[in-house]
C-alpha cells in the first residue's frame, strides 16, 4: 500500500542549532526519530551531536530494510538496532564509560498493509491516525517516562523560580544533570525503561499496536517538541491538532509553538522544561 508525504516539518530547537531529530518513509513504512539530548562532556561519534548520529543512523537503516521486510514490526526494529550498534562499534571515537553516555531516542514508526496500520513506539514520539470512516486513532509515548521527565521539569523550574534565576531554561539545566544522568543509566537494562538504541533487544520491549482502518487515511507522526501544541501547552486536541495540521499546514504550527516559547513563556514559568524549545518534526502522510 502507498504512503504519500503530504508535508513536513524538521525545526532545530536552537536557530541555526543542530537537529537531534530525523524522518523518513520507505515502502509501506514511515518514522519520526527524537533523538535525546547528550549528557556526556564529549561526543562519541566525532560529530556535532551523538543523538542526531544516532537518528540519521536508524533512517537510514529502516530505508534499507523496510521496503522488503515481511515480518512484524519487531523483527524489524530488531534488524535495525543490530545495524546501528554495528555501525556504531566501527565509527566510534571510543566505547561509553557509562550508560548516559550511549546515544538514545524515541521512535515511531508505522507500516501500511492492506486494510490495516501497524505501529511501533520506543519513548514519546506519537502518531495521530484518522481513517476515511472518520475514525480516530492516537498511539505512541511511554507514559512512564513521560511522567518521571515532567515531575523533574516541574522541580527544576519551581528551584529556578525560588532562587530567582532569570533567563531561558536551557541556561541552568546543568543543575539538574546528575539526576539526569541517573535515570539515562536506567535505559534498556531490567527494572528500567526501554528505548531506541544501541541495544537489539531492546526490540522485544517496544510498544506495538495495530489498527484496522478503512482507506483513504490521515496520520500526523511526531516529536514531542512539536506535539506539546496539543499535551503539553493545551492549545489544541489531538484532533483539532490533526485537522489544523492539514488546513494550516505544519510550518504555521511551529510558528504557533516557537511564539509560545520564545515570546509567551521564553522562561519556562507557566510550561514547565529543560529547554527553552525543544527540536520539533512532524510528517503528515496519506494512507491511500
Amino acid at each position: 500500500m502507498t504512503i504519500d508525504v503530504l508535508d513536513t516539518i524538521h525545526d532545530p530547537g536552537k536557530p541555526g542549532g543542530p537537529n537531534d531529530d530525523d524522518l523518513g518513509h520507505a515502502g509501506n513504512c514511515a518514522w519520526v526519530f527524537d533523538g535525546a539530548t547528550g549528557l556526556g562532556d564529549t561526543q562519541l561519534t566525532g560529530t556535532a551531536s551523538d543523538a542526531a548520529w544516532l537518528a540519521q543512523a536508524g533512517s537510514a537503516a529502516l530505508k534499507a530494510r523496510a521496503p522488503s521486510h515481511r515480518g512484524p514490526l519487531t523483527a524489524l526494529a530488531e534488524e535495525v538496532l543490530s545495524d546501528v550498534a554495528r555501525r556504531f562499534d566501527a565509527e566510534a571515537d571510543r566505547q561509553p564509560a557509562e550508560r548516559f553516555e550511549r546515544p538514545t531516542a524515541s521512535l515511531i514508526l508505522i507500516r501500511h498493509t492492506g486494510g490495516v496500520v501497524d505501529c511501533l513506539n520506543f519513548g514519546d514520539c506519537k502518531v495521530l491516525l484518522r481513517d476515511g470512516t472518520g475514525a480516530f486513532h492516537s498511539f505512541g509515548s511511554n507514559e512512564e517516562s513521560e511522567s518521571y521527565e515532567n515531575n523533574l521539569a516541574s522541580r527544576f523550574s519551581e528551584q529556578r523560580k525560588t532562587e530567582g534565576e532569570g533567563g531561558a531554561p536551557d541556561q541552568h539545566r546543568s543543575s539538574f544533570l546528575d539526576r539526569l544522568r541517573k535515570v539515562r543509566n536506567r535505559h534498556n537494562v531490567s527494572g528500567g525503561y526501554w528505548v531506541f538504541g544501541l541495544d537489539p533487544e531492546a526490540a522485544e520491549h517496544a510498544r506495538t499496536r495495530s489498527f484496522p482502518i478503512t482507506a483513504p487515511a490521515i496520520a500526523l507522526m511526531m516529536t514531542d517538541g512539536f506535539e506539546a501544541l496539543a499535551g503539553d501547552y493545551g492549545r489544541y486536541t489531538e484532533e483539532a491538532l490533526l485537522d489544523a495540521a492539514l488546513d494550516r499546514g505544519l510550518a504555521s504550527l511551529k510558528d504557533e509553538l516557537r511564539h509560545i516559547e520564545r515570546e509567551l513563556d521564553p522562561e519556562a514559568h507557566q510550561f514547565p522544561r529543560f529547554k527553552q524549545s525543544d527540536d520539533a518534526t512532524a510528517m503528515l502522510v496519506k494512507l491511500g
